[in-house]
């Protein structure tokens, strides 16, 4: 199970910035709407603008009469009636701004965000000198930034943010049109070339937002008291300042997802103000200096995705009463050594990403002490040891993700105390032994992964309690016993992989119309490629810190919709209401012992992969397999089917998929066989899905009469049962 994480970088200062905002024209409102008639010129103008745009009729059904304050959205002075604000966010309106708008001369105040406007922006804004703040952001505007801008010289904020197709280059004069201008917002838009030199300068420049753009040149000084600074997702690079301008008030800084170079400076540590400090997913390299510590003040620190190396720091961040950290990211890079026993004295943390890095030693049995933790990802080091039983200490766990490492012993009892625990993965370890009882009690698990471990014995009733299963693998262990009952009781189930184990007997046939998504098909199909590649389950996390102390976890689990039961020792009969799941996408039973013959397969109308060869399945191929058009992988091959492939079905497009079945012909009856169609040895239509479709050919182009006689023996059931038992 592959994990994505995307690090929790909540700008809550934004919010409060735009909150105030918000407030201070609520209580202009107030203050200038006193039932006052509006200016006949400026309604004439403001009926145009409406006339102009779409949107649900009684978004502005108010705007008739003449008293101002009547009218949605307007704000006007309490002498003259003359509007000063106009704020229609997030209305849904469409169509055209109207020129109209600028006719309102004493306007202060524009808020047209969160809407669906199109077309660029008014040159003619540029006449309303009085704007103190303009808010077009989330809509449609296309174009650039008029130069008449530059006449608006008493602004304090302009928001353009999420136009995508406004962009160009960022004007020049941007830094130096307004002595008053705190805050630039151009994010999520499609600038390029370089961030104009004037704005490094803007002595009252407190807010700069130029996020997801295609802005590239060197990273500079700035040279005022900002607070707040996002360049992230861009293509800036150069190596890292100081910052020693806003050394003290700027609170965060978001460099991430560009192209940054060398090493972080300790001068860094000296922004005594820095909540959120984001700089991964750039270049950055060489080891992280002892000295740089934060303040207590630091919130999130993400340094992910880059080269980092040496030692992890032992001390990060000052772990005083007062620690503010919530997220400590250093995965995706080259650290080495022990994980530190400091880090287990913030005792604020609530997520710990250190995974994809070199680390080995043990897991510190004192992390239990992080009491806060939500989510801790070590997977992809080489850690050794067991996991530490003192891990139950951090009772408010979400996720616990250690898979590819070199963990052993076995899973302790006591882990049931996690109850709270969504994702367990310890996949691709040495862990050993067998499932405790007690993790019933992990009731909130929904996504489960023990795969390529040395686990053993029979499947206990435990995991029947884990009723919000979404995905569950116990892959390429050492299982044994008959398959439980219970299998296919999970409701949420997605994806259920059993494969490379020494599961005997029969495949349970009740419950098969429990699971949503086994029993209801998804019309999103993705493309072949995306789909052999979902084979294992990919799942995107989301953290994201909303207040200093407050965490919003989500995830996204890509996977197919599937059931692996391949490379055990299951016999019987398939399950006749396996194939009428609607919803399945990947079947693969392969490498069993199993028989009988199949039943149509017209109700299978999502299956995209199938896999049932290396069994005794007997009887002629349903034909209506060559009907599901979504079927791109399909493996038939050592059973013992017999009768005709009409060539009219289309089974071509599935090569080596029915090879090894010797009384298998393609043709008709009447033309009579044609063995030239179904080559002995296939082509491995399943090489790129090795893995969940467990498939091994025996590649012979020499020996292939040697191989008929094989196939033909394997036919015998007793014989067949004989041989591949030597395997177990």
């Amino acid at each position: 199970m592959e994990l994505k994480w995307v690090s929790a970088f909540h700008t809550y200062k934004a919010q409060i910035s735009h909150v105030l905002s918000l407030l201070f024209l609520i209580t202009l409102f107030l203050c200038v709407s006193q039932g006052f008639d509006l200016d006949p010129q400026e309604k004439a103008s403001l009926l145009m603008f409406k006339a102009g745009i779409q949107g649900p009729s009684q978004r502005l059904v108010s705007w008739v009469g003449s008293s101002c304050t009547n009218w949605t959205g307007l704000g006007c002075d309490n002498q003259t009636g003359r509007v000063v604000s106009l704020n229609l966010t997030d209305m849904n309106l469409s169509g055209q701004v109207h020129p109209g708008l600028c006719n309102l001369s004493f306007l202060e105040f524009l808020v047209l965000s969160k809407n669906n406007f199109t077309g660029g922006l008014l040159s003619c804004f540029g006449s309303l000198g009085r704007l103190k703040v303009v808010d077009l952001s989330y809509n449609r505007f296309g174009g650039v930034v008029p130069d008449s801008f530059i006449r608006l010289g008493n602004l304090r904020e302009l928001v353009l943010r999420g136009n995508q197709d406004l962009g160009g280059a960022i004007p020049g004069w941007i830094g130096n049109f307004s002595t008053n201008l705190e805050k630039v917002d151009l994010g999520f838009n499609s600038f390029s070339g370089e961030i104009p030199e004037s704005l490094f300068y803007l002595k009252s420049l407190k807010y700069l937002d130029i996020e997801n753009n295609s802005l590239s040149g060197n990273l500079h000084e700035f040279y005022q008291s900002l607070e707040f600074l996002n360049l992230a997702s861009n293509q800036v690079s150069g190596t890292l300042p100081c910052f020693s301008a806003p050394a003290r008030s700027l609170t965060v800084l978001n460099l991430a997802d560009n192209a940054i170079v060398g090493g972080i400076p300790t001068c860094i540590a000296s922004l005594e103000a820095l909540v959120c400090l984001n700089l991964s997913h750039n270049q950055l390299s060489y080891q992280i200096s002892p000295r740089l510590v934060f303040t207590e003040k630091l919130t999130v620190l993400d340094l992910s995705c880059n080269s980092l190396s040496g030692p992890l720091p032992s001390k990060i961040a000052e772990t005083t009463e007062k620690s503010d950290l919530v997220l400590l990211d250093l995965s995706h890079n080259q650290f080495s050594g022990n994980i530190p026993l400091k880090i287990t004295e913030l005792k604020s943390l609530q997520v710990l990403f250190l995974s994809h890095n070199l680390l080995r030693g043990e897991i510190p049995a004192r992390i239990g002490n992080l009491t806060c933790l939500q989510v801790i990802d070590l997977s992809h080091n080489s850690l050794s040891g067991s996991i530490p039983l003192d891990v139950v200490g951090c009772y408010q766990l979400l996720a616990f993700i250690l898979n590819n490492n070199n963990l052993s012993g076995e899973i302790q009892p006591e882990l049931d105390a996690l109850d709270s625990l969504k994702m367990l993965d310890i996949s691709n370890n040495k862990i050993s032994g067998e499932i405790p009882l007690t993790l019933a009690g992990l009731k909130s698990l929904e996504i489960v992964d023990f795969s390529f471990n040395n686990l053993s014995g029979s499947l206990n009733d435990a995991i029947t309690k884990w009723s919000n299963l979404k995905y569950l693998s116990l892959a390429h262990n050492k299982f044994s016993g008959n398959l439980p009952s219970w299998l296919f009781t999970f409701g949420a189930i997605k994806m259920i992989n059993f494969s490379g184990n020494r599961f005997s007997g029969i495949i349970p046939d009740g419950n098969l119309n429990t699971s949503f998504h086994f029993n209801n098909g998804n019309d999103e199909k993705v493309p072949k490629e995306q789909f052999i590649a979902m084979r294992d389950a990919d799942i995107e996390v989301s953290v994201t810190v909303i207040k200093s102390n407050e965490l919003n976890f989500i995830y996204e689990l890509s996977s197919v919709t599937g059931i692996d039961l391949s490379n055990n020792m299951l016999r019987g009969e398939i399950p006749h209401g396996i194939f009428g799941l609607q919803g399945l996408e990947y079947l693969n039973l392969s490498y069993n012992f199993l028989g009988g013959q199949l039943p149509s397969l017209e109700k299978m109308r999502s299956l995209r992969a199938l896999d049932l060869s290396n069994n005794s399945l007997s009887g002629e191929v349903p034909g209506n397999i060559s009907t599901l058009k979504d079927l791109i992988l399909l493996n038939l091959s050592y059973n013992c089917f017999s009768g005709f492939l009409p060539d009219q079905q289309g089974y071509k497009r599935f090569p080596g998929a029915f090879a090894g079945n010797p009384d298998l012909c393609v043709g008709s009856p009447a033309e009579g066989c044609n063995a030239a169609g179904l080559p002995a040895v296939p082509k491995k239509p399943f090489e790129e899905v090795e893995g969940p479709i467990s498939v091994w050919i025996f590649c012979v182009s020499a020996f292939v009469s040697f191989y008929f006689g094989m196939v033909s023996l394997f036919c015998s059931n007793r014989a067949r049962r004989y041989i591949l038992q030597t395997k177990v």
